[in-house]
């Protein structure tokens, strides 16, 4: 037994062949236990016998190897250096490369088997990857499950209400008549087939293509006064799908096929929205009803508003104000927003055939009674006149391009006389003094008719002017029978490089008034200006 009362006597390392037998200690040989910076056997050599446990790693003092120094540790011996401690030998080392150093007598110590287990640094460090990986897992199933969690919260969008914003509201609707109080009646934001709709166009249910929203918002007067308003607003999904809207809506206010108006007027404007339209008309029943609707597009968004009053028509003028005041409110997200709005008298939303009368351009004899329906048109002329012409209509005059004719017959009224209806022929030159020249020749043979064949009535009654220029008269003449007569009504008017010519066959007890008549050959010279 070793000194220490080890059971098993340690082993001393072979001779050095360059050492003497005698320099070896036969001193206790220092025991396996416990390694210390501080402690006693710090300063010894570290034991040679068996497998020497490693001792924890510690950093370098300054003063003993300075980083700067840049050497490393190796089993090649160094130059004797008192001041610089030995390095630690692995006990697998080469027995040739070591060098004997005196034997240090251990401290007393306590036994192997009492002594602590040695610090282990690669356990914590596994317990530390371990505990970041449960970590890095948690927060990672957190934020898949919370995708918003990771990012700052988005600013909100202000909600907007629709019915507040989109529609008219009844402030709104102060420019309309000053001396009246307007209140919402009703308001529809899912329409169905009994939702009121503006007079002339379709429900929105029967529209080709459908918006995705719209609001239907009626308005009365406080005072109880004849009058009401409609808006419509209908939202589209495209831009390019509320312009076709818009046309279709266009061509509805301009046939008006809905309902058996007269459309006394078109409006134009400009500078309210993307684009816009209008008409004031009145519905011919046994109390006529007087419509101003106007047609715009903002955007997405087409509007309509369709006032209503009893005595006249109102101004499309004076419902701008109403649809600048929600077209600025709807061009806040698309569309052109309002900039000076301003409306003037122009031709009536256009109408198949283009450039020719439509039925909305005529009026009723009877009231509550009758509709206006164009026949198809047709290539040779028909038409043979008053006899008044002192030409063959149905042979075109000479230097004439082009000569069409288009009729339009009065149906559905009991009073009327059998096929009446009025004929219109639009002669065509190369160039409005040629035009004119006819014009003028056409106007004087009506106006000589009387003194040349002397049997027919001439009366004019009117000297047209605006769109077109020319004369109308009543004329009458006698049939080839003794005793009847045949009454017209006729117009010659002068537009641009083309002449209308206008019949109408009425009797004494069933006519056009004079201004309805002189209306109807004034519409004649605006429609031609929608001709392709």
């Amino acid at each position: 037994m070793s000194e220490q009362g080890d059971p098993t006597p340690r082993r001393a390392l072979p001779p050095r062949d360059d050492e003497p037998e005698d320099a070896v200690d036969d001193g206790p040989a220092p025991r396996r236990g416990e390694w210390s910076a501080t402690g006693p056997g710090a300063e010894s050599t570290p034991s040679r016998a068996g497998t020497p446990i490693p001792p924890p790693a510690v950093l370098p003092v300054p003063d003993v190897a300075p980083a700067s120094a840049g050497r490393r540790f190796s089993a090649v011996d160094l130059p004797e250096d008192e001041d610089r401690p030995l390095p630690r030998r692995s006990a697998l080392s080469p027995a040739a490369t070591r060098a004997m150093s005196p034997r240090t007598p251990d401290s007393p110590v306590a036994p192997a088997a009492d002594a602590p287990a040695p610090r282990s640094y690669k356990g914590l460090a596994i317990g530390i990857v371990a505990a970041l990986v449960v970590a890095a897992i948690a927060i990672t199933a957190f934020v898949l499950a919370n995708p918003g969690s990771g990012r700052p919260a988005p600013t909100p969008t202000p909600t907007v209400d629709p019915v507040a914003t989109y529609l008219l509201q009844p402030e709104d609707l102060a420019a309309v008549r000053p001396d009246v109080t307007w209140t919402a009646a009703a308001t529809v934001t899912e329409p169905d087939a009994s939702t009121p709709a503006a007079k002339c166009l379709a429900p929105v249910l029967e529209a080709e293509t459908q918006p995705v929203d719209t609001m239907v918002r009626t308005f009365s007067p406080e005072s109880g006064a004849a009058a009401g308003l409609l808006h419509q607003v209908e939202t589209y999904a495209t831009p390019e799908e509320a312009v076709a809207a818009y046309a279709a809506r266009a061509e509805q206010l301009g046939t008006c096929e809905r309902n058996t108006a007269w459309v006394q007027a078109g409006a134009q404007v400009t500078g309210l929205s993307d684009e816009a339209t209008g008409s004031t008309l009145v519905l011919q029943g046994e109390t006529p009803e007087y419509h101003t609707l106007l047609l715009s597009r903002t955007g997405t968004r087409v509007n309509i508003v369709d006032a209503t009053q009893a005595e006249a028509a109102l101004e499309p003028a004076a419902l701008l104000p109403v649809l600048a005041a929600v077209s600025t409110r709807q061009c806040t997200d698309a569309g052109t927003c309002p900039a000076s709005p301003a409306t003037t008298p122009g031709v009536p939303p256009a109408v198949e055939p283009l450039g020719y009368l439509a039925g909305v351009d005529l009026p009723r004899i009877t009231a509550g009674a009758g509709v206006w329906r164009g026949a198809p048109m047709s290539a040779a002329v028909n038409t043979t006149g008053s006899r008044c012409e002192g030409i063959d209509l149905k042979t075109a005059p000479a230097g004439a391009v082009k000569v069409q004719e288009r009729t339009v017959l009065l149906q559905d009224d009991a009073a009327a006389p059998p096929l009446f209806g009025v004929d219109e022929l639009v002669i065509s030159y190369n160039t409005p003094k040629e035009a004119n020249a006819f014009a003028a020749s056409l106007s004087a043979n009506i106006d000589d008719c009387a003194a040349r064949t002397g049997t027919a009535e001439v009366a004019r009654t009117a000297d047209l002017t605006g769109p077109g220029t020319g004369p109308a008269w009543v004329v009458t003449r006698k049939t080839d029978e003794a005793d009847s007569t045949a009454r017209y009504r006729v117009a010659v008017i002068a537009a641009g490089n083309h002449v209308i010519y206008l019949m109408a066959n009425p009797t004494p007890e069933f006519d056009f008034a004079d201004d309805a008549w002189h209306g109807v050959a004034l519409r004649a010279a605006e429609r031609l200006t929608q001709l392709p």
